[in-house]
C-alpha cells in the first residue's frame, strides 16, 4: 500500500495519465466554449457540449463554472480583458477616449457579433444575464469609475458619464447603422463632457 499523498502521486504522474492539469483543462474548456458560441450562438451551448468538444470532464467544468454561460463569458473575457484595461490618460477626456477606442479595436467583427448574441441571449437566460453582469459590466463599471476618480470625478458623476458613453457605444454596436470610429468616439466623449 502506498503512503504517498494523492497530491504527490498526481504531481509525479506521467503526462497523459490521470487528470488533466488545471490550467490545461481551463484553457481547453474556454477554447471549446468560444468555438461553440461562435458556431451555434451562446444560448445553444451546454456544459455537455463543452465537455464533449474540450475533452474536459463535466465534473471538472462544474467545479470551475456554474453554467455554460459562465464558461463562455470567462473565455470571452480572457481574450478581451488584457486589451480593454483602463489606461490613465493625461485627463478625463483622454482616459475615456482610450477606454472606448481600446474596446472598439478589441471587438473585431466576430467578437462584436458574439457580444451582440450574448446581450440578446441574456434577455431570456438568467444564467447568461448574471454572468454578463458579474463578469463584464460590473467589473468594467467599477474600473471606469475608479479611473475617473483619479481625476477628481465623483463616483456618482462618473457612473452617469459611463452610462451615457457606453450607452451610445452599445447602441451603435447593437444596431449597426453607422460604424464606431475613433473620430466618432472623440466626438461623443466631447459631447458628453
Amino acid at each position: 500500500m502506498s503512503t504517498a499523498s494523492p497530491a504527490r502521486v498526481s504531481s509525479t504522474a506521467p503526462a497523459g495519465s490521470g487528470r488533466r492539469r488545471s490550467q490545461e483543462a481551463t484553457d481547453l474548456a474556454r477554447a471549446a466554449a468560444l468555438t461553440l458560441a461562435y458556431d451555434l450562438g451562446p444560448e445553444r451551448v451546454t456544459m455537455e457540449a463543452i465537455a464533449s468538444h474540450s475533452g474536459v470532464a463535466k465534473t471538472t467544468l462544474y467545479r470551475r463554472w456554474n453554467s455554460a454561460a459562465a464558461v463562455i463569458m470567462d473565455a470571452f473575457l480572457s481574450e478581451l480583458t488584457p486589451r480593454i484595461a483602463y489606461r490613465a490618460g493625461e485627463n478625463v477626456r483622454q482616459t475615456l477616449i482610450l477606454a472606448l477606442q481600446d474596446l472598439s479595436h478589441a471587438l473585431d467583427d466576430s467578437r462584436r457579433r458574439l457580444l451582440r448574441h450574448m446581450i440578446a441571449a441574456a434577455q431570456s437566460s438568467p444564467s447568461l444575464e448574471q454572468a454578463f453582469w458579474e463578469r463584464w459590466i460590473e467589473p468594467r463599471r467599477k474600473a471606469g469609475i475608479a479611473a475617473l476618480e483619479q481625476f477628481g470625478v465623483y463616483a456618482e458623476t462618473g457612473g452617469r458619464i459611463l452610462d451615457l458613453l457606453y450607452g451610445a457605444f452599445y447602441y451603435r454596436m447593437l444596431i449597426p447603422y453607422a460604424p464606431i470610429t475613433d473620430t466618432w468616439i472623440e466626438q461623443i466623449v466631447d459631447q458628453v463632457l
